[in-house]
């Protein structure tokens, strides 16, 4: 038998197969397969006459694998993975990519949302791997380094011209568990002035900075600051010391460190303590399909 034999199965019949494998059961697999069951057990009845072997034994509550549909199974599985890694492969070639740098102020992989959007976009797009600031980013958007940015601090922002809002990330109030409001479901800053703040430099996020300050100007007490350390690591162990506080955009609070907890700000606080996400796209972007299609994504979220 040579590659263009008639008899050979079709790749629609060893998907097929593979989804009845997996399933355990015909309906399972139709089920899986978005389809009714009479045309898959056709295409089975259709796979064991073209090899001239039983795959299968089933009555109407079970189905079982025999030794020749054991075998064809490890096989068939091998097969339909390489086939996705050429096709994908072949597609990745022909397509030029969208070239996207993410600002290093959020985690983008604990954000559901945005993890969506990179998995749908995954083969049409390329993250821009340098850990750069939102100001950065922009710098790399005029030099048309990259194609879009999603950034956190967009002063310049044009409402009519290649922008959009299109996320708010809260943030998080970390304490120590020593901390009496570490019992509280949610914290009211005003109950926590007796700790320090660990806080940026206003020039590093001056529109999230000012956004901040007009928060925290509505506090019975002043909230002392301290200067950030190297990383939030340290910033977590100090905190967990009882030596201070942290204020972090929520995708960011995953660290388990003893002696720490995350909690989130009563509702007005929640609310008004946001990060705004922007994704910003090159003035001169030639509008592809793919440029387009990612703005429209984000335009009908």
């Amino acid at each position: 038998m040579d590659i263009y034999s008639k008899r050979l199965p079709t790749v629609k019949q060893l998907q097929y197969f593979i989804a009845v494998c997996e399933a355990r059961s015909f309906r399972g697999a139709a089920e899986k397969l978005n389809i009714s069951q009479p045309p898959l057990s056709i295409q089975i009845k259709d796979l064991e006459e073209k090899l001239e072997v039983t795959l299968f034994l089933r009555n109407s509550h079970n189905v079982v694998l025999t030794k020749e549909g054991e075998e064809l199974k490890s096989r068939v599985a091998s097969l339909l993975t390489d086939l996705c890694s050429i096709t994908k492969a072949i597609k990745s070639n022909n397509v030029e990519k969208a070239i996207i740098g993410t600002t290093k102020t959020l985690s983008f992989d604990f954000i559901p949302y945005f993890k969506l959007f990179f998995s749908d976009f995954s083969d049409e797009t390329e993250i821009y791997k340098h850990n750069y600031t939102s100001k950065e980013l922009l710098t790399e958007l005029q030099k048309e380094n990259i194609d879009f940015a999603l950034v956190s601090d967009y002063q310049t922002r044009d409402a009519n011209e290649n922008s959009l809002l299109i996320y708010q990330e809260p943030m998080i109030l970390v304490l120590p568990i020593s901390h009496p409001c570490s019992q509280h479901e949610r914290v009211d800053l005003n109950d926590v002035t007796d700790l320090p703040l660990f806080w940026f430099k206003q020039y590093m996020n001056p529109a999230f900075y000012d956004q901040c300050e007009r928060v925290f100007k509505t506090l019975n007490y002043p909230i002392i600051r301290r200067a950030e350390l190297a990383d939030n690591l340290s910033m977590l162990l100090e905190v967990a010391l009882g030596k201070g506080m942290m204020l972090l955009p929520q995708s960011m609070a995953q660290a388990k460190v003893e002696g720490v907890v995350y909690k989130k700000l009563i509702e007005n606080q929640y609310t008004n303590l946001s990060v705004d996400i922007y994704l910003i796209w090159r003035k001169n972007l030639k509008m592809r399909p793919i440029n387009e299609a990612i703005i429209h994504y984000f335009k009908n979220e």
